[in-house]
C-alpha cells in the first residue's frame, strides 16, 4: 500500500485486530487444558523441515499447516543476498536491535503497556535479549528460511507467543481495550516489524555504514517474508523500503507518548549495557540517542549523552569486530557499537546459555515457563 494510504481510520481499525488464526489455536489449547503439554511438545521443534509433532490440538495443527509455506512472492535470490549481511554486520545489527529497535518500540506507550504486563521483558532482560538475538540469527543466517534453517519455525513460535499474550492480557481486569486497543494488535505488530526491517538499516547508516540500495532492499524483503509468517496483515506489510519507512514514522507519530512502562523497559536495556560493556556509563545513552534521536529518547527518559562519550564515539579507535570482508572500514562510532554487539552475541547466545541455543518457547502464561 502506498505511504499515503495509512490513514487514521485504517490504523485505528488495525488496533482492534489481532490474529484470528493464532488466537483460535491458543484459545483451544487452554480450553482443552493442554498448554503445558503443548509447550513441552514444541520445545524440540526447531528445524523448518521438522514434521509437526503428533498429538497437538486440532486448531494448532491447522495453524502450523497454514503457516508452513513462504508466500508466493518470496524471492529466493533477494533473500540469499540479504542473508549475506549477517556475516558482515552481525555485531552492529545486535547493537542496533538493543539501542535502536527496542527503544523505538518502547516510545509507543500503548504497546509498551502490553510488555509491562509480561515478565518476559521486564525481568530477565539478559535472557529476553538473547532470545531476540537468536531469532535474528535464525532468520538471517544462510538458508534461515529454507528447509535446513530455523527461521520459519522460530517465527511460528513467536506468533503463538503473541497470541498467548493477547489471551492473558485481555483477561486482566486493568486492560482498557477501548483506550489501548487489542493487545499485540496489527498496528503494534507492523511497527515492531518495521523496527527490524527499517530501523536496523537506518541505524547502520547513522553509524556510518551505508548499505547499497540492493542490499538494503534485500534485507527489507527478508523481514517482509517474516512478517507474513508472523501474521502481519498484507496492507501493513509493504513491499518497498520507502513505504516501510513511512509506515513506521506514521505509527510512531500516532503512538509515541511517555509511559511508565516504556521507561521501565528502557531502564532494563541501559542496565544490561552497563553490566555487559566495560566502557564509560554514557555509552548506552549516547548510542540510543544516536540511533533514535533526542526527541524519542526523551520520551523514555534516556539520560543525556555526555561530552566525553560523544568525543569517544567520534574519535575512538577500538578494534573492529565481526567484519567478514577484507578491506571493510569501520567508522569510529560503529566500532564501539560493534564491540557491544559482539559481546551481546558471545555473552547472550553462548556464555549465558552454557553453549546452547536459547529458543523461543510458547509460554503458558505471562511469566516465564520453566527452562
Amino acid at each position: 500500500m502506498a505511504a499515503n494510504g495509512w490513514t487514521d481510520d485504517l490504523l485505528d481499525r488495525m488496533r482492534t485486530t489481532g490474529d484470528p488464526l493464532g488466537d483460535a489455536a491458543i484459545a483451544e489449547t487452554y480450553e482443552l487444558g493442554q498448554q503445558e503439554q503443548v509447550r513441552q511438545t514444541l520445545l524440540g521443534f526447531g528445524r523448518n523441515s521438522d514434521a509437526v509433532p503428533a498429538g497437538l490440538p486440532p486448531k494448532l495443527q491447522e495453524y502450523f499447516a497454514r503457516t508452513a509455506d513462504l508466500p508466493p512472492w518470496a524471492d529466493q535470490a533477494r533473500m540469499a543476498r540479504g542473508h549475506d549481511l549477517l556475516g558482515r554486520y552481525q555485531p552492529l545489527i545486535a547493537t542496533i536491535l538493543l539501542c535502536g529497535s527496542l527503544p523505538s518500540c518502547y516510545t509507543c506507550g500503548n504497546g509498551a503497556e502490553v510488555l509491562a504486563r509480561s515478565q518476559r521483558l521486564t525481568s530477565g532482560v539478559y535472557r529476553r535479549l538473547s532470545e531476540t538475538s537468536q531469532f535474528i540469527v535464525d532468520v538471517l543466517d544462510n538458508d534461515g528460511l529454507g528447509p535446513t534453517g530455523r527461521g520459519l519455525r522460530s517465527a511460528q513460535k513467536i506468533r503463538l507467543l503473541h497470541a498467548t499474550m493477547r489471551y492473558h492480557v485481555s483477561q486482566l481486569g486493568d486492560w482498557d481495550a477501548a483506550k489501548l486497543g487489542v493487545p499485540v494488535n496489527q498496528e503494534d505488530l507492523a511497527g515492531t516489524l518495521m523496527s527490524f526491517s527499517v530501523v536496523i538499516p537506518n541505524g547502520l547508516a547513522k553509524l556510518g555504514v551505508q548499505l547499497t540500495t540492493e542490499d538494503r532492499d534485500a534485507y527489507f524483503h527478508i523481514w517482509r517474508v517474516v512478517g507474513h509468517v508472523l501474521g502481519v496483515r498484507e496492507e501493513l506489510n509493504p513491499e518497498k523500503f520507502g513505504d516501510g519507512s513511512a509506515l513506521v514514522d506514521r505509527v510512531i507519530a500516532r503512538q509515541q507518548r511517555p509511559s511508565e512502562a516504556g521507561t521501565v523497559l528502557t531502564k532494563g536495556v541501559l542496565d544490561f549495557i552497563r553490566e555487559l560493556l566495560p566502557a564509560p556509563p554514557g555509552v548506552g545513552p549516547t548510542l540510543i540517542r544516536t540511533l533514535i534521536g533526542d526527541k524519542s529518547a526523551d520520551v523514555i527518559k534516556v539520560p543525556p549523552s555526555d561530552s566525553l562519550t560523544q568525543l569517544g564515539l567520534s574519535a575512538a579507535s577500538l578494534p573492529a569486530f565481526g567484519y567478514g570482508k577484507t578491506g571493510d572500514t569501520l567508522p569510529p562510532a560503529a566500532k564501539v557499537a560493534s564491540q557491544l554487539g559482539l559481546l551481546i552475541f558471545k555473552e547472550g547466545l553462548l556464555l549465558a546459555n552454557k553453549g546452547r541455543r536459547r529458543d523461543w518457547q510458547v509460554p503458558t502464561g505471562l511469566t516465564d515457563a520453566p527452562s
